[in-house]
């Protein structure tokens, strides 16, 4: 019987043990975290440049459409959501995508407030700015002059207001007036049918300035943001490799490598 030479080997294994668990519990799931976060911000940096691309000189409310639901260590899911509506002074103002979701999937859009407004008096008709509209630097009717035609038109019914007698009749005349109603705001319409045309405004004797046209015919938009298509992309070309520096990061900071 020979003789058998047996060298048992032990080491302490807890502390390994312990940095690991460490790392399976917070570290790593915190490195992925910050790399979908980052992920996720590069994704919404390129929907903010899809945009300048598709629409002429878009507002930064439209460019802040989109923000992000952060991923967490102990929820490691990310998202790129619509922000909500606002309230802008005593008005609630619609959320930017709300603006832009047929330039996303395409179609029909839905009325704006001040076309839902002014259903009375469009007959349910969509507006487009007129020629003479006061536009803002991104090429949008300003705020400010929708607000007041509102306020004018809403107040139009009480006699006498804004407009002299001999103006109202003369308008009248032409058949630019609803309803009798006077403000320097005035709803011309077809001479045939009585269909309103759009919104002008009374400037000085003679000169009266077109805000808004009126159109049955609802806008219909192309796709011309493709929004999804754009955050697999960043996805695809980002992730595995923002992933695998974080967690590699977390590894060496831990095991000292």
């Amino acid at each position: 019987m020979s003789n058998i030479f047996k060298l048992d080997i032990k080491i302490n294994t807890s502390d390994i043990t312990r940095q690991m668990d460490k790392l399976t519990r917070d570290e790593i799931p915190r490195a992925i975290s910050v790399s979908l976060n980052r992920i996720a911000g590069a994704a919404k940096r390129a929907i903010v440049s899809k945009m300048d691309e598709a629409f002429e000189n878009p507002v930064p409310y439209t460019l802040g459409a989109f923000r992000i639901e952060n991923a967490t260590p102990e929820n490691l899911t990310v998202a790129i959501a619509t922000k909500n509506d606002r309230k802008d002074g005593e008005y609630i103002t619609r959320s930017a995508y709300d603006y832009i979701k047929t330039e996303v999937t395409g179609g029909q859009r839905e009325m704006k407030r001040s076309e839902i407004a002014l259903k009375e008096i469009s007959g349910g008709q969509y507006w487009l700015p007129g020629k003479d509209a006061p536009l803002d630097q991104h090429g949008n009717v300003k705020k400010s002059e929708i607000i007041r035609l509102l306020s004018r038109l809403g107040a139009m019914r009480n006699v006498g207001l804004n407009m002299s007698d001999k103006t109202a009749r003369r308008l009248a005349r032409k058949g630019m007036v609803a309803r009798g109603q006077r403000s320097e705001y005035f709803v011309a319409r077809d001479k045939g049918n009585g269909r309103p045309k759009g919104i002008y405004k009374y400037v000085s004797p003679g000169k009266v300035d077109q805000i808004l046209i009126f159109t049955s015919k609802t806008p219909t938009y192309k796709s011309r943001l493709p929004v999804e298509k754009t955050v697999q992309e960043t996805v695809d070309r980002l992730a595995d490799r923002l992933v695998k520096q974080s967690v590699e990061g977390a590894l060496k900071k831990r095991l000292g490598g």
